[in-house]
């Protein structure tokens, strides 16, 4: 007779990020240090596993109207991972309070100006992100231009 093996199926990445990501403990979040000036936040936000890699979000946040533009995850990568991403433009360290409050603002600033945001972000990243309640306290972050939206062109 042979052993019986209980094997526990693996969680796909995606499906992992969707269901356990918010249970990781924040590690660092990151935005680069120019985004008030220039009206777009490029925000990071990292999670860390207990195994020692990361699981992370970037986001481009359009603050004078569209909110996330762009947005994408990775799953359980090492630092040299971060690492290389951090090194592409110049981040500062900020809480987990000012980038939640950047992302989500940013999207509900679009939202009331009937702007759509990036559909990944609904379908995946916002996973990796606390959910939007008052359990994160609120800042205060500007968007648009003057009280208006304002879009440009490339």
């Amino acid at each position: 007779m042979k052993p019986f093996k209980l094997t526990i199926p693996q969680l796909s990445p995606l499906n992992y990020i969707k269901t356990k990501a918010r249970t990781l403990p924040i590690y660092k979040c990151y935005v680069n240090e120019n985004w008030k000036e220039n009206g777009m936040a490029n925000v990071v936000v990292i999670r860390q596993h207990i195994n020692g890699k990361f699981t992370f979000g970037g986001y481009l946040v359009d603050l004078f109207a569209l909110g996330t533009k762009d947005t994408f995850f990775n799953f359980n990568q090492p630092q040299s991972v971060i690492d290389d991403l951090l090194s592409r433009q110049k981040f500062i360290e900020i809480e987990y309070n000012l980038a939640h409050n950047i992302i989500f603002g940013g999207n509900n600033y679009a939202k009331e100006h009937n702007f759509k945001i990036h559909k990944d972000f609904e379908a995946v990243s916002k996973y990796i992100l606390e959910l939007n309640d008052e359990k994160i306290p609120y800042i205060e972050v500007e968007f648009g231009k003057n009280g208006k939206p304002v879009l440009f062109q490339f």
